[in-house]
């Protein structure tokens, strides 16, 4: 199945209950109104909300008053120390009546397509920023089980599962991940397509893809062994 519309959180609801203990983790989180809209169908959750740009932090600070919800300020990479940071910038594209045009596409990975297919969006050149392999910042938590795992890194999904592979093979039971490549079409350097993200998560049964505007979308998979 492919659409064109964002995946509705309560989808979820076909595969638990509203009162379910639940651990959600939000990958690349921006303000936080994705962690918000989970509590909102599941209100006993656990939510990790991960975020790297400092931008996007002071936003989420202001945004997310919730005590359930983990902040986590790092990028999460198959690098543990430092890496690379594309922030973007944009004219056209706000969330805010305040200037947050930082929203558009910051990403680890360096534009490719994205220039000519988002023109009203620039980067800067890259800085160096924190970054933590996930299966290396699960290690010393007490967590079991991930019941759902929402990811938009723009373009940087490879690092991000070599980083991760691990810990989603052996504790994620759904992953919600965006992709930033259809074919030799992509937006960074290296994006993987959905087809690609299969091929790294065999163990993953493909449910369907949302959001799909031709040259990127969302993918939802299930963990066929949990």
């Amino acid at each position: 199945m492919h659409s064109s519309k964002e995946i509705d959180k309560k989808t979820f609801l076909n595969y638990f209950s509203k009162n379910d203990k639940m651990t959600i983790f939000d990958v690349g989180t921006y303000d936080g109104k994705d962690s918000l809209e989970f509590l909102n169908v599941f209100p006993n959750s656990n939510v990790f909300s991960f975020e790297c740009d400092d931008r996007s932090i002071e936003t989420f600070k202001s945004v997310v008053k919730d005590n359930r919800i983990n902040l986590v300020e790092t990028a999460l990479s198959d690098i543990d120390g430092e890496i690379e940071f594309y922030k973007s910038d944009s004219d056209t594209r706000r969330h805010y009546d305040f200037e947050d045009s930082w929203s558009a596409s910051s990403s680890i990975k360096k534009p490719l397509r994205h220039l000519d297919i988002f023109p009203d969006v620039s980067f800067h050149k890259p800085v160096k920023i924190k970054s933590q392999k996930l299966d290396t910042w699960i290690e010393d938590k007490n967590i079991d089980c991930i019941d759902i795992m929402w990811v938009d890194v723009n373009g940087g999904e490879n690092e991000f599962l070599n980083g991760a592979y691990d810990t989603i093979i052996k504790k994620v039971k759904f992953l919600y991940m965006e992709f930033c490549g259809v074919g030799d079409k992509k937006l960074y350097e290296n994006s993987l397509t959905h087809i690609d993200i299969q091929d790294k998560l065999k163990n993953f049964k493909e449910l369907g893809v949302y959001n799909f505007m031709g040259n990127f979308g969302n993918v939802l998979l299930k963990n066929k062994d949990i």
